[in-house]
């Protein structure tokens, strides 16, 4: 089966999703696998992914260029349309909406080619001004063929805001990168004694939902004298976000964009991630934590419940409080040895249950299935 990948971001995750989804169609698969990816995307700095992608898209570095190449958009993306034209996919997969989507999402309903959509938000996060994006990703999903989901907590949100129970849906986890053309240096468990302190990292795009407020007010409640370093990484939302945490003792910051291999980096030198967020689809930390060895703390929010096995490969607090937050963390201050089975128990989680050789099968099943499907419409 020949299947079109394509995503148009620059930054983050949808990118990486898009190359080693791609890659893991053909290798584990045997799929015949079109990529493409904007020509500007970070991940294409590596030479392993530019040799991937079989159809690059300039997109736009700058609002200004976003307006002009939008306006002229059928001549931006002719190049791609008419290679896909003259040798048709089966099937395509879009692993993370952008704006200009649904201009190629129509061009392969006309050439009558069934689209499947990888949703990861279904509505605006608090304190997000993305509305326009939601839109944009409710359209196209009614024009879509199949919806991948990474938590049954967000496919039950998309059947809630009307979208149709005729579209099949499939919910996978979100995989754990393995960041092959990174080559990052081998997994290790965490050596962590009680005689330093337990290193715990907030790491990734530091929006306001993600709880600098409920992190600060449990390290409160934890006290000057718990044996606890936290390190803040990533790009606030606003200049004011991190002054909770700003005048309390045990914290470091690395703040703007980090890149994959800064992010690993940091991870290695956790003992655990946190994810103190007062509302949640899913993440992508717990995935990169357990790929690395690494347990998570998290609240009992959205869909990280599913990610994050309680007992397993990290700790759930009680409820989204500052107060069972602290008790989450102080389980681990208590008890040591509790960082290494986590971590070690994330670390085969990642390679075993939620690494491409797992995931790949089941996404590849489910592509076979709305292909079959929409050639027997056709007939």
């Amino acid at each position: 089966m020949r299947i079109l990948v394509w995503q148009w971001g620059r930054f983050g995750a949808g990118p990486r999703l898009a190359f080693e989804g791609a890659r893991a169609l053909s290798q584990v698969c045997g799929f015949d696998v079109i990529l493409s990816l904007a020509e500007g995307a970070e991940i294409m700095r590596t030479p392993a992914c530019r040799e991937a992608v079989d159809l690059p898209l300039h997109t736009y570095a700058s609002s200004a260029e976003f307006l002009r190449r939008t306006l002229r958009i059928k001549e931006v993306i002719y190049p791609i349309v008419r290679k896909l034209q003259d040798d048709r996919p089966d099937v395509a997969l879009i692993t993370m909406m952008g704006y200009w989507d649904i201009f190629l999402v129509r061009a392969l309903k006309k050439m009558e080619v069934p689209v499947v959509c990888m949703v990861h938000d279904a509505q605006v996060h608090p304190g997000d001004q993305f509305h326009l994006a939601i839109w944009l990703q409710r359209l196209m999903l009614r024009m879509s063929d199949g919806i991948v989901t990474f938590t049954d907590f967000v496919a039950q949100q998309l059947k809630s805001f009307g979208a149709s129970d005729r579209t099949p849906y499939a919910t996978v986890p979100l995989p754990a990168f393995d960041y092959m053309d990174l080559q990052p240096p081998s997994a290790h468990i965490p050596e962590c004694t009680a005689e330093r302190p337990l290193r715990l990292l907030m790491a990734g795009r530091l929006k306001r939902y993600k709880g600098l407020g409920l992190l600060a007010d449990a390290i409160t409640l934890l006290g000057n004298d718990a044996p606890v370093h936290f390190r803040i990484v990533g790009k606030p939302q606003g200049k004011h976000d991190l002054l909770p945490l700003e005048s309390l003792p045990g914290i470091e910051f690395d703040l703007g964009w980090k890149s994959d291999t800064e992010l690993i980096n940091h991870l290695d030198w956790a003992d655990a991630a946190v994810l103190p967020y007062i509302e949640a689809s899913q993440s992508g930390i717990p995935p990169l934590a357990f790929s690395r060895a690494r347990a998570v703390i998290a609240t009992p929010v959205g869909g990280l419940p599913e990610q994050i096995e309680d007992g397993r490969v990290g700790v759930l607090a009680k409820d989204v409080s500052a107060a069972a937050l602290a008790d989450a963390i102080s389980a681990l201050v208590a008890d040591r040895s509790l960082v290494q089975r986590y971590g070690k128990n994330a670390l085969s989680y990642a390679e075993n249950e939620i690494g491409w050789n797992a995931i790949a099968p089941r996404l590849a099943s489910f592509l076979e299935m709305v292909a079959s499907r929409s050639r027997g419409k056709r007939c």
